[in-house]
Parts: structure tokens; sequence; C-alpha cells
């Protein structure tokens, strides 16, 4: 229980110095932890050791990278809960002091013992020291209501007191030293009970548009220790700003890689925990080879997560927040995070890039590689043949694409869908949630949908590019992916052998005439060449994200047939 002469007399500076230190602290650590991983461990990967010493070596070296991570992650939860501490109990002191002058102020005497306090009347109620009965009473009444407001005080700083002082019981410095292989798990749930003594607890599961709702009324303390406590969770929220998300998901990445580590270490994983660490590395390297990008080209991580073998990655070029156009690419079939991701985001570059060299670089672009789905493997065609994945991924990307929306109205917002991903960008659109403003589709086998209107956006603003190359991949994309694609309900196997024989007028490519959408007329050189740099069809995609389609220059506006 805090004391009378503790409240009045303490000095908070102190607390709030070591608040600042241990955020520092924190932040320097995460730093460490950061250089260990990428410098040490990656360079000693790099060289090329292998062998026993180099097993053993590589065990040691994760320790010590576990050993950080756990360290910076308790300080972090200490330091916001120090911060906590250091503007709660000023504030009571504060009132504190000021019902003691009053109690003063009125006539009133306090005196403090080793055993608490009494207030006492300075002088006999009433004329000349003859005090009425009606005299002692309103004295005592006023004794009486500062001895309650004082107690009440007190219980709020005994309270704040022992929230702090539960905070440091709970945490585990043996987590550290003993470097337990639940180490970083306990981590976790320490900040979690932390979270919870000051009224954060799980994070709610809502739409977008509630999210970012959700988020703007919270105070800066409490989206401190949400990210503290849950940023794997914050770092999927579609609604979020996409800042918030990237800090989270690089916070639950290195995480992972840290939860991962040990046994990948021993050789003693299953196959899928490989896997993970191959996309989840990948993720990160990409992260590092990113930290000397300029603003505006700066990469976010926007989502990541295991639910497939392949991996799911959602990574920005440019803060899409912070931009008036945000192009959104969708890839398609044989696109995985660790054989891909550094060429999708070279396409994404290059789409930005593009963009920007139209604008009047004032707008901002920010263009996002998306593959938060299955994207069909090609060896066989069981898979990309079928309309399962596309139609599995399509809620998540109406609802990203509703989370960019959730964050101003004002974005001009373009989802390009590419190969099987064009599939999925249907999928999307045609039950009326994705939020885009424009949509385009390059080497598309077909939408799931028989004409542009069908995607519920104005036809005017759908867009189709096929490559003119003739006996190529993405002409036996668009021309027999259609078979399977180019219709509003999936055929049978039985339906496709017809078809085959007799012809059918019921399937359609986003680049057929019959579509009802713009044909651009590009010059992709084969099923991966729209993002060719000085290409047409790069041009295309580059205007339509920068919305200048209705330029009062016909030689400004993308190029159709």
């Amino acid at each position: 229980m805090v004391g009378f002469t503790e409240l009045r007399a303490a000095n908070f500076e102190s607390w709030r110095e070591s608040a600042r230190t241990w955020r520092t602290t924190a932040g320097k650590l995460a730093e460490l932890e950061n250089t260990f991983r990428t410098g040490v461990n990656d360079g000693v990967e790099a060289a090329g050791w292998k062998g026993r010493a180099a097993g053993t070596a590589d065990q040691d070296l994760e320790v010590t990278v576990r050993q950080i991570a756990v360290s910076a992650s308790q300080a972090q939860t200490i330091g916001i809960a120090a911060e906590r501490a250091a503007s709660e109990l000023p504030a009571i002191q504060t009132m504190f002091r000021a019902a003691i002058q009053e109690a003063e102020t009125s006539g009133l005497r306090i005196v403090e013992n080793p055993g608490g306090y009494t207030v006492q009347a300075a002088a006999p109620a009433g004329a000349a020291g003859n005090p009425t009965p009606a005299d002692a009473a309103r004295q005592q009444s006023a004794i009486d209501g500062f001895v309650a407001r004082f107690d009440a005080l007190l219980r709020q700083a005994s309270e704040a007191d022992a929230k702090f002082a539960a905070t440091l019981a709970t945490l585990m410095p043996g987590d550290v030293a003993e470097t337990r292989l639940d180490a970083w798990q306990n981590s976790v749930e320490d900040t979690r009970r932390v979270a919870g003594l000051y009224g954060v607890g799980p994070v709610p599961t809502l739409d977008p548009a509630q999210t970012a709702n959700w988020w703007r009324g919270l105070s800066d303390e409490q989206r401190a220790l949400y990210l503290a406590a849950y940023p794997r969770r914050l770092g999927s929220m579609d609604g979020l700003p996409a800042a918030v998300r990237d800090t989270a998901n690089r916070t639950a990445l290195d995480q992972r890689l840290t939860e991962l580590a040990p046994a990948l270490a021993g050789g003693k994983s299953p196959d899928h925990d490989k896997r993970e660490w191959e996309n989840l590395t990948e993720i990160k390297k990409q992260l590092v080879a990113g930290y000397t990008r300029p603003p505006g080209r700066e990469l976010l991580l926007l989502k990541f997560g295991d639910k497939f073998l392949d991996g799911q990655v959602i990574m920005s070029v440019g803060d899409p927040d912070k931009a008036k156009h945000v192009a959104v690419l969708v890839p398609g079939t044989g696109t995985t995070v660790a054989g891909n991701l550094e060429g999708g985001i070279t396409r994404a570059d290059r789409i930005r890039d593009t963009a920007v060299g139209l604008t009047d670089g004032k707008s901002g672009v920010a263009s996002v590689f998306w593959l938060d789905y299955d994207a069909p493997e090609k060896k066989g065609i069981g898979s990309m043949a079928g309309w399962a994945r596309s139609e599995e991924g399509a809620p998540r990307l109406d609802s990203f694409v509703g989370g960019v929306r959730a964050q101003g109205n004002d974005h001009h917002i373009t989802v390009i869908g590419h190969s099987y991903g064009t599939a999925l960008v249907g999928d999307a659109a045609k039950t009326g949630g994705l939020a885009a403003d424009d949509i385009v589709a390059l080497g598309s086998p077909g939408m799931h949908v028989k004409r542009a209107e069908d995607l519920k956006i104005d036809p005017g603003h759908v867009w189709a590019d096929r490559s003119p190359a003739k006996l190529d991949e993405d002409q036996a994309v668009v021309d027999l992916g259609s078979a399977k694609h180019g219709t509003d309900k999936e055929p049978s196997i039985f339906g496709i052998v017809a078809d085959a024989f007799v012809g059918s007028d019921d399937r359609v490519s986003p680049t057929d005439e019959a579509f009802g959408g713009k044909r651009l007329k590009g010059d992709a050189d084969g099923h991966s060449g729209y993002w060719d740099t000085g290409g047409e069809s790069l041009l295309n995609q580059g205007k339509i994200v920068a919305g200048m389609y209705n330029d009062p220059n016909p030689l400004n506006r993308p190029h159709v047939k």
C-alpha cells in the first residue's frame, strides 16, 4: 500500500527516465538481433560452411539470437509498463497535492506519521472559539470528505504501483539465461498478461472498415500494447494502417524464425517447417535488401503466412496509405514465396516506377505484390484447370482491397491479375465486393464471368492484354485455358471434351471483343513479358494505374484496339 508521505513526496522523474531507458534498450536489442541474424547467421550460411562443427556453431548462433530476441521483447514490455506507471502515478500525485493544499486552505491541518495520517482542525470551529454543534458537524464533515478523497487517491496509487510490480514479477529472466526452446512463447505470454493488466485484451474480429475505426479509437498506449502482445494478429488485419502492419509483421516474422530455428539447426524439423523456413528466410532476405531503398520505394510487409506449403506474402513497394494511386498485382500459376518473391517485387517496382513517371510526382504511387492464395502448380493440370484455388483466395483479395480503401476513400485502386490470377480477381469482383476502380487482366484464361459488366464494375474500366506472340505459353494459357475458365459456371471434363470436338461460343476470355471490356494493344514477348522495361504493355499498365485514361491528350491514354 502506498503511504501518504510516499505519494506526496515521491519524485517520478526517475521513473520517466527509466521508461525511456527501457524503450531505448529494447530498440537497440531489436537492431542487434536483426544485425546478428542477417550479418552473422546469413554470413555463415553464405560462406558455405558445412559439416559437424558448422552444425554445432549454427545451433550456438541461433541460441544467441534467441537470447537477444527474448531480451528485446521483455525490455519492450517493461518499457511500456514503466511509461504507463510514469504517466499514471504523477497524475494521481498532482490530484493528491491539490487536495492537500485545498484542505490546508480551508483551515485543516494534516499530520503525517509512520502509520499513516490524520486530518485535524487547525482551530476550533465557530466564532471566538465557541463552536456550536452545527459548526462542529460542518467541520467534521469537511474532515471526513478530505479523508475520503485522500484514501481514494492512495488506493489508485497503490493499484497502479501493484500493476507495475506485477509486470516485473510476471517476466521470466530465466527464459533468457537458460535459452529454453519455449522461451519465446513464454515471452509472448508474459507480454499478453501485462497487456491484460492494463485492459488490453485479445484482438477483436472485425471487417476492414470496422478495423480501421477500432484502431483510430485506441490511445497510443493501447496501440503499443497491442503491437507488443499480438503482432502476428495485427499484421494480418485488413483495415489497419500499412505502417502498423509492417511493424507488426516484421516483429512476428522474427518471432517465427526464432521459434523455427532450434529444431531446424538440429535437423529434426518436419518438411512443413523446412518449407516455412525457406519461405520466411526469403521474405527476410528481401526486407534486408530493401533497407537502402529511398522513401516512396520502401518495402512494407503487409502479411505473411504458412497456410500453404508455397507460403503467403503481401509486400508493398511504397506505403499505400500515403499514395493516391495503388496497384495490386495478383500473380498466377507456379508462383511461390521462396522462388518468386524477388521477381514479384521487381514487377511491382516496374509498375510503380512507370506510373510515377507519368504523374506530377506529388500524387504518390504504391504497388503491391499480393500472393495470399495457393497459386496452382505447373506440374499437371489439375490445380490450374480447377476453380478451387481462385475461389478459396478471392475473399482475402476482397478483404485486402477493402482494407486499403478503408484507409482513405480517395485512393485510386487498380487490381492487376496475371494468368490464373485473373480468375481469382474475377471471383473476387463478381460478387460486387471488390473495391477497385480499375481491373486489368494480363494473359488471362478467363475470369469466371462471360462479360466485363459481370465483374460489377464499369466495363470501361476493365482492361485486358495478351501477348501477340504465336505458338507460345501465352497463347496456350489464353486460348486453351478459356475452355475451363472462360465461363460463369465451372464446366465438367465431359463438357470440355465436347467443346473440343464441336466448338462452343460459350467460352470467352477478357481479350475477346465479346467480353465487352477495353482491349489493350500491347507488345508482351510471351506469357511473362508484360513487365519488360520500355514495353507498351508495361506502359499501358502505368497509364491505367495513374488514371490517365481521361487525359486530354489521346497519346497519353492507354493504347487500345
